[in-house]
C-alpha cells in the first residue's frame, strides 16, 4: 500500500498553529477542491467564509443534515463522512486526521486518507502524533510541521471562584455542565454553554455571546477541542476522565492537550489547570501537554470500504475482510454494522432482502445517526419502520407519515432538556430529508426540517441564556469602566433601573429584587451594590434626620395577631420591636442588611428605640414614670398592677382599702390618672385611639399569642363592637375593654352604665331602659349580660321587658346580715308608705 504520490502534504502541529487557515488559503489556489471537517459546525463555519471569499454560486455544503449544491460549485465543504468520492477536484483537504485512531469514527477517517485524493494535491491536517502512521502509508509524503504561536503553561489546582475572566471550564457530561454553569452564573455573572449535542446554530449563538464579551466564561464539553477558535486565556478541567460510550476512562495526554490547547489565541499565551475534585495529573503528562510532545499513534482503525451488496452474506463477508498491514485495526461492531446485523434477523425485514438494491437501501438506513443517543430497541424499530415504509410505498416515505412525525416537533415550548431532545429528533428528520430519493418532495422537507431546527435552536439558545447568564452582567464585564456604574439609576419611587430595565426596588434599607428579572446573580449584585450602597447611605442619613412623626406601625387594620411588629418610615419597614423585660419596655432594632454598616445600624436602632420610648411615655403617660417615694403603699401597689396591665385593674382585691380610702390616697391615684370605678381601676387617658392601638401592639408583642386573625380593634372611636376573635381576657383589658359573649365595650362607659344602674336600684328593681343601653350602644340581650356582670338578676315581663333587681346574697352573708336587713326593711315600711307606682309595688304585685 505504498504510494509514490508526491503531491501529498501533511500539515501537522498542535492547536493554534494556523493549520486550518493555511489549508483554507491553499484550497483557493486551485480551481476546485473538497475540504472535509470532523464536525458539521466547522464545515458550516468555513462554508460561510468561502461564500464571502468566492461567492455563493461557487461553494457547496455537504453534511448529513444539510446540502447546498449550486450547479456551478467548485469548492465543497463537508463533514468527513459526507465527502463525495465521485467528484474529481484539484485539491482535497482532510482535517484532524489523527481521528483515524478514534474508536467510533476512526475507520471513516482512514478510508478518506486512503481513498480520496486531489488531482494535484491532497493535504492532511492534524496532530504531530499521526506523523508516524502517515509516513508508513505514504513514505514520500511531505510533512510540514507547524509550531504553536503561543506558549501553553500549567497552573496549580483551582477552584471555580478563583478563575480569571476569559476562562473555559470543561466537563464531560451534560448534568455536570449545567451544574457548573449555574455556579458560574451565581458567582461570575453568567457563562456561555457549548455541548457536542447542540445544533450548530445554538452553538454558534452561544459562542457569539462569549466572543462578544457578554460573559467572561465558557462551560463546555470536549466539543471545543475541535476547531473552535475562541479568545480563551485559560482552560480548566473539572474532570480528567470521561465516558466514551463504553466505559469511564482517563483522558489520554493528547486528548487533554487538544482541549487545553484552545487556551491562548495567536501570539497570546494560554494556561490550563484542573479543579481539586478532578484528581491528579502526573507531572510528566503536564510536561507533555506544555511541550505538545505526545506518544505517536501506532495503529488506526480500518474497515473495508468496497462493500458487496449482491447478497446479505457477501455484504457481511466484505465487512469481515481484514487489512493487510499491522498498523490497521480491523473495525468491528461499528454502529451501522450492528444495526444491519440486528435488522436482517427480523423476519419482516429479511423477506425483502432478496436483491442488491434493497440490501443497499437497508445499509443506508442503518447509517442514519442516532442523534438521540438512545442505543436501544426503539432506535432499531425506528430504522425498521423507515425501511418498511420505503419498501411498501414505491421507495418513498409517505407524506402523511413524515408530516405526522415532523410537525409535532413544531412546538417550541419547553425547558432546556426538552428543547435539546426535540432538536436531536428533528436532526434525524433533517438527515432523512437530505436523502432526496426517499421523498416525493425532498426540497419542501429539507426547508421545513431546517426551519424547525433553527427555531428550536433559537429557543434553546434563549433558554440557555436565561438560565445561565445574568442579563445585567454584560454591563459589568469591563470592571474598569465608570460608564457601566452609571447604568444603575434610582427612580423617585425607589425603583432601581439597570440600563432602563427594572432590577429591583429599595425598600427600607434593603434591596428587593424584581422577581421577573434574570439579574439576580451574586456577580451582578456585587456590582449593582456599588451604586446601591451609596444610595442607601444617603437614605439612612435622611432617615436619621427625619422627624419622629414620620415613623409609624403601618396599617394595623390588616395586621395579623401573630405577625411581627414592624416600625415604618413612611411606607418603608426600617425596624422591628422585640419583647422586653416588661410589657411597656419593648426593644427596638434595625433590620440586618449588608448595606448598613455597624455604626449606622446602632444609630438607626437608637432612633427607633427613642421613638418607641417617647411614644409610650407620651401616649401612655405616666406608665413609665417613677412613683413618688411618699406615695401610699396601697396606692403604689394599685398603680404598679394597673400599669403592668396597661391601664385596667379589677377592684375586687382592693375593696377593703377603697372602703376606707383617705383623701390623700384618692388624690395620689387621681394625679396618676387612675380612676376608681365600681368594678375596675382605669385610666381614662388610655381610652383613646392611639393609646388603644399602642396597648394592643404591646400586648401582642409581650404575650406572643399565636393566631392568624386580624388584630381586633375598635374603629372610629366606637365604645363598643362585636368580635368573634377569641382572645384572652387580658388582651381586651389591655386595650380598655370588656368582652361579654363577643360583645366588647369600653371600661369607662361600662362604669357609667353601672353607676346609672346603681342609682336606679336605690329605689328598688328597675326596668330596662334606653338610658342604660344608649351610652354603651347595646341591645336588650347585651344589656342583660352587662347587668348580670354587674351583679343583678332579671325576670322577663309580659310586656317583653326585663326587670332587674339585686341578686340574693350568699349563704354566708345571709347568716351574718339577715337580722339587720329584716330590721331595716321593717323600719322602712313603718316610716314610709310605698308608692303604688314604684318598682317595688310592681314587683310585689308580680310576686
Amino acid at each position: 500500500m505504498h504510494y509514490k504520490d508526491e503531491n501529498l502534504l501533511a500539515i501537522l502541529g498542535p492547536t493554534n498553529t494556523g493549520k486550518t487557515f493555511t489549508a483554507f488559503e491553499k484550497l483557493f489556489s486551485y480551481s476546485s477542491g473538497i475540504f472535509g471537517f470532523p464536525l458539521r459546525l466547522l464545515a458550516r463555519e468555513n462554508y460561510d467564509k468561502a461564500v464571502k471569499k468566492v461567492g455563493l454560486s461557487n461553494v457547496a455544503l455537504i453534511t448529513g443534515e444539510e446540502k447546498i449544491l449550486p450547479k456551478e460549485a467548485k469548492y465543497f465543504f463537508c463533514t468527513v463522512e459526507s465527502m463525495p468520492n465521485n467528484i474529481p477536484v484539484d485539491c482535497v483537504i482532510i482535517d484532524e486526521v489523527q481521528l483515524a485512531a478514534d474508536y467510533e469514527r476512526g475507520h471513516i477517517f482512514t478510508d478518506r486518507i486512503l481513498n480520496l485524493k486531489g488531482n494535484f494535491q491532497t493535504i492532511f491536517l492534524g496532530s504531530l502524533n499521526i506523523e508516524n502512521i502517515l509516513k508508513k502509508i505514504y513514505p514520500n509524503i511531505i510533512i510540514e510541521v507547524k509550531k504553536r504561536f503561543s506558549q501553553l503553561t500549567f497552573l496549580r489546582k483551582q477552584n471555580f471562584s478563583k478563575l480569571e475572566p476569559r476562562s473555559a471550564i470543561i466537563a464531560f457530561n451534560i448534568n455536570k455542565v449545567y451544574e457548573i454553569a449555574e455556579n458560574i452564573r451565581t458567582h461570575k455573572g453568567g457563562t456561555a454553554v457549548v455541548l457536542g449535542s447542540l445544533s450548530p446554530r445554538t452553538r454558534n449563538a452561544q459562542v457569539e455571546v462569549y466572543e462578544n464579551k457578554n460573559v467572561d466564561y465558557l462551560v463546555a464539553t470536549d466539543a471545543i477541542g475541535m476547531g473552535l477558535n475562541l479568545n480563551i486565556n485559560h482552560v480548566c478541567f473539572s474532570s480528567l476522565e470521561k465516558f466514551d460510550g463504553r466505559y469511564n476512562r482517563n483522558l489520554a495526554p493528547d486528548e487533554i492537550g487538544q482541549i487545553a490547547g484552545r487556551a491562548g489565541r495567536y501570539k497570546q499565551d494560554g494556561t490550563f489547570s484542573y479543579t481539586r475534585e478532578a484528581g491528579n495529573l502526573d507531572q510528566l503528562v503536564v510536561q507533555q501537554i506544555e511541550t505538545h510532545n505526545f506518544a505517536s499513534i501506532q495503529k488506526i482503525y480500518w474497515r473495508n470500504s468496497s462493500l458487496d451488496f449482491r447478497t446479505i452474506d457477501l455484504l457481511l463477508s466484505s465487512l469481515k475482510k481484514y487489512p493487510i498491514h499491522n498498523y490497521f485495526i480491523h473495525k468491528k461492531n461499528a454502529l451501522d454494522e450492528i444495526n444491519f446485523r440486528n435488522l436482517i434477523d427480523d423476519s419482516e425485514v429479511r423477506c425483502h432482502l432478496s436483491n442488491a438494491h434493497n440490501i443497499k437501501l437497508l445499509w443506508e438506513i442503518c447509517r442514519i445517526p442516532d442523534f438521540e443517543k438512545i442505543f436501544n430497541d426503539s432506535y432499531l424499530n425506528f430504522l425498521k419502520n423507515i425501511f418498511l415504509k420505503l419498501i411498501n410505498n414505491n421507495l418513498k416515505i409517505p407524506e402523511d407519515w413524515i408530516s405526522n412525525k415532523v410537525l409535532k416537533l413544531e412546538n417550541y415550548n419547553g425547558d432546556i432538556p426538552e428543547l435539546s431532545l426535540k432538536i436531536s429528533q428533528i436532526r434525524t428528520w433533517t438527515y432523512i430529508s437530505n436523502h432526496q430519493s426517499w421523498l416525493t418532495d425532498p426540497k419542501y422537507w429539507q426547508e421545513k426540517t431546517q426551519k424547525i431546527e433553527n427555531d428550536l435552536s433559537d429557543n434553546l439558545h434563549e433558554g440557555l441564556t436565561n438560565k445561565f447568564i445574568d442579563v445585567s452582567s454584560k454591563f459589568f464585564i469591563d470592571t474598569h469602566s465608570d460608564y457601566n456604574i452609571k447604568k444603575v439609576e434610582l427612580d423617585s419611587d425607589q425603583t432601581i433601573n439597570l440600563d432602563g430595565e427594572n432590577y429591583g426596588k429599595i425598600k427600607g434599607f434593603e434591596l428587593e429584587f424584581n422577581k421577573n428579572s434574570n439579574s439576580h446573580s451574586l456577580f451582578s449584585l456585587s456590582h449593582v451594590k456599588k451604586s446601591i450602597r451609596n444610595m442607601i447611605e444617603d437614605k439612612i442619613d435622611d432617615f436619621l434626620n427625619a422627624p419622629d412623626d414620620s415613623l409609624n406601625f403601618g396599617d394595623l387594620s390588616q395586621k395579623k395577631i401573630n405577625e411581627k411588629i414592624f416600625i415604618y418610615w413612611g411606607d418603608d419597614k426600617v425596624g422591628q420591636l422585640t419583647k422586653g423585660s416588661k410589657i411597656y419596655l419593648p426593644i427596638a432594632e434595625s433590620f440586618k442588611s449588608e448595606f448598613i454598616t455597624t455604626e449606622k445600624k446602632l444609630l438607626i436602632s437608637a432612633k427607633l428605640q427613642n421613638w418607641i420610648d417617647t411614644q409610650i411615655s407620651d401616649i401612655l403617660n405616666p406608665i413609665k414614670n417613677k412613683l413618688d417615694d411618699n406615695t401610699n403603699s396601697n396606692v403604689r401597689a394599685i398603680a404598679f398592677n394597673c400599669f403592668e396591665n396597661l391601664g385596667i385593674l379589677e377592684i375586687e382585691e382592693y375593696k377593703d382599702f377603697i372602703k376606707n380610702i383617705d383623701t390623700q390616697s384618692k388624690q395620689q391615684l387621681f394625679k396618676l390618672g387612675i380612676r376608681i370605678g365600681a368594678k375596675f381601676f382605669f385610666i381614662p387617658n388610655f381610652m383613646k385611639k392611639k393609646p388603644i392601638e399602642l396597648n394592643a401592639i404591646l400586648w401582642t408583642l409581650y404575650n406572643n399569642y399565636d393566631s392568624e386573625y386580624i388584630l381586633p380593634l375598635p374603629t372610629d372611636g366606637r365604645v363598643s363592637f362585636t368580635s368573634n376573635v377569641e382572645m384572652p381576657k387580658s388582651y381586651w383589658n389591655s386595650i380598655g375593654y370588656i368582652n361579654l359573649n363577643n360583645f366588647i365595650f369600653r371600661v369607662d362607659v361600662f362604669e357609667k352604665v353601672f353607676y346609672l344602674a346603681r342609682k336606679k336600684m336605690k329605689y328598688g328593681p328597675c326596668l330596662e331602659s334606653s338610658d342604660l343601653m344608649n351610652p354603651i350602644g347595646c341591645n336588650s340581650n347585651q344589656l342583660k349580660d352587662i347587668m348580670l356582670f354587674c351583679g343583678y338578676e332579671e325576670i322577663n315581663l309580659n310586656l317583653e321587658k326585663k326587670l332587674y333587681f339585686f341578686k340574693q346574697t350568699t349563704a354566708l352573708n345571709k347568716k351574718n346580715n339577715r337580722q339587720n336587713k329584716i330590721k331595716k326593711i321593717k323600719k322602712t315600711k313603718s316610716q314610709k308608705k310605698i308608692n303604688p307606682d314604684s318598682p317595688f309595688a310592681v314587683l310585689e304585685k308580680l310576686l
